[in-house]
């Protein structure tokens, strides 16, 4: 049985066009313009076919080429592009109506790696590398940062770029349809209640992929050429023989690289790290009110200085050690009392994060 699942002026507007039209923005498209819910997925077939259709536009193009150039211009950025070598699969878990994702640029609708993704899959391919023995926790820190546990933290040094899809490949026509099919769906609903036969109906699911020969463009930035080559030749090899995004197993997600293959040993040129310095720094805020959260158990407090507003906290083992350090009358003050107390307070720098270190009473 069919459902409606566009609005009333959607379906008015497409009733005057008389159908969608390839060329569109793909992300808006499958969005906002699904016709109908039905067991044979009649009108996600119909937005997959038109998809597939889709050719990137002049814009993009003209945003590609100032992404590539703009770039060039940063310092310690090094560029390369991989190809396809089977469909990939980006965001399948993203929220959508059509029950399977697809990550797009949000502006132009065309298909995007995240930044995140590749920075998840080159510390996947790291993790593996220092179970070998090939790769130290001080090497890890350089290239994704650490936190630890006296709320200290200091943000990774080699910064993952998205990856964009370049409009010169896979003839402008980066989507392509593909299809799960469900044989025994009895048996995986019913957790193996139900016995899985050959009389079962198989529910084929269609779903939207990049598709192979789309090349994208790739970009790291490092503090150094070591790390730079470093970090380029680990995600080289990870998108080579680990894939990105979903259904890795089943070969989707793989890339060949377009200039020069990747070392088969991506540990060869890590340079030595020694350990990351904390990018802190201290701060005094003199007649502040400090505030103590009982329900959170942390002490916060905030200033304002022309105009802007700022805050600090400690969190709760910290705020343990803050409250024991002082006198009787200020720490009964904050716990019992109003919760508030009048103070000159040091702060700690540490990333974002402003810290709590010291707290000395003015009433």
């Amino acid at each position: 049985m069919a459902t409606d699942a566009i609005r009333k002026p959607l379906r008015e507007h497409l009733a005057v066009q008389g159908q969608l039209q390839a060329g569109q923005h793909v992300g808006l498209m499958l969005d906002r313009y699904l016709t109908q819910h039905d067991d044979e997925h009649t009108g996600a077939k119909q937005l997959y076919e038109l998809a597939q259709q889709c050719e990137v536009s002049p814009v993009y193009k003209s945003a590609f080429s100032r992404w590539r150039q703009s770039l060039q211009q940063l310092e310690g950025v090094r560029l390369f592009t991989a190809t396809a070598a089977s469909p990939i699969a980006v965001g399948l878990g993203n929220e959508s109506v059509l029950e399977v994702g697809l990550t797009v640029h949000r502006t132009y609708g065309v298909p995007i790696i995240p930044g995140s993704a590749l920075k998840g899959l080159c510390r996947r391919g790291a993790l593996r590398l220092k179970g070998d023995g090939k790769l130290a926790d001080e090497q890890l820190r350089v290239l994704f940062g650490y936190s630890d546990d006296n709320g200290r933290a200091s943000a990774g040094y080699i910064v993952f770029w998205d990856a964009w899809y370049d409009p010169a490949s896979a003839e402008g026509k980066p989507f392509h349809r593909d299809t799960i099919t469900v044989h025994h769906a009895d048996y995986y609903t019913s957790r193996g209640q139900a016995y899985p036969t050959d009389f079962d109906d198989p529910n084929p699911v269609p779903f939207l992929v990049v598709r192979p020969g789309a090349r994208f463009l790739f970009a790291l930035q490092a503090p150094d050429d070591g790390w730079g080559a470093f970090a380029q030749n680990l995600l080289q090899w990870c998108l080579q023989y680990l894939g990105v995004g979903a259904k890795t197993n089943a070969g989707y997600g793989y890339f060949t690289v377009d200039e020069g293959k990747a070392d088969t040993s991506p540990a060869k040129a890590a340079p030595s790290a020694k350990p990351i310095p904390v990018d802190t720094a201290a701060d005094i805020w003199q007649n502040v009110v400090v505030n103590y959260n009982p329900g959170q158990r942390v002490l916060q407090v905030q200033r304002t200085i022309e105009g802007r507003s700022e805050g600090a906290f400690a969190d709760p083992q910290r705020t343990q050690q803050l409250l024991a350090t002082l006198p009787e009358a200020a720490r009964q003050k904050l716990t019992q009392g109003k919760r508030r107390l009048l103070a000159d307070v040091q702060i700690e720098v540490s990333g974002n994060r402003k810290l709590i270190v010291k707290i000395t009473p003015r009433e």
